[in-house]
């Protein structure tokens, strides 16, 4: 293995967290919701310009009752989703919480936010999250982990990323 990489999943209960991971780690995609109890770890292993990189992907639960829990969890994070639902506009209101709560624990990392399930009528006004990540300069990615619409590219994105940071630090990041 040539990297370590542990990436953490941030967001409301029933974003769709869970349903990226399956998604991307197993190919699979389940339409109930059932809720995370604290964290499931699933790993992938990928090559990435001739480079083995181990993804360790902690889906941590969104409910509330885990909040402190989830600082032990964001430990030794190399990069992050924030996923939120374009369905309930609502899954977006605390995003800077959520962020303040990461980088609290792992300063900055390399982040992409996700706005999930787009293969649903948005209910978030045309160009507001094309704005937000301008604004506070980070990668929006639109996926759908039912249709499999840039699953795969999002987490492409972020191993680039951290990637990138590993290579400028010329360390290999645990």
């Amino acid at each position: 293995m040539d990297y370590l990489f542990k990436l953490v999943f941030l967001g409301e209960p029933a974003v769709g967290k869970t349903s990226l991971v399956g998604r991307y780690v197993y190919d699979s995609f389940e339409g109930d919701y059932l809720a995370t109890i604290g964290t499931d770890i699933h790993v992938k292993t990928v090559v990435i310009d001739d480079l083995r990189v181990k993804l360790v992907i902690w889906d941590i639960a969104g409910q509330d009752d885990f909040a402190q829990l989830r600082k032990a969890y964001y430990q030794n994070a190399t990069g992050a989703f924030f996923v939120f639902d374009t369905t309930r506009p609502d899954t977006l209101h605390r995003m800077n919480e959520w962020l303040e709560a990461l980088f609290s624990v792992t300063r900055r990392i390399p982040l992409v936010v996700v706005e999930n399930k787009c293969d649903l009528p948005s209910q978030i006004p045309e160009g507001f999250t094309d704005a937000l990540a301008a604004k506070q300069d980070f990668t929006l990615i639109r996926t759908s982990a039912k249709d499999d619409t840039n699953v795969e590219a999002a987490f492409l994105k972020i191993t680039r990323e951290i990637l990138e940071r590993s290579r400028a630090k010329s360390i290999k990041t645990i």
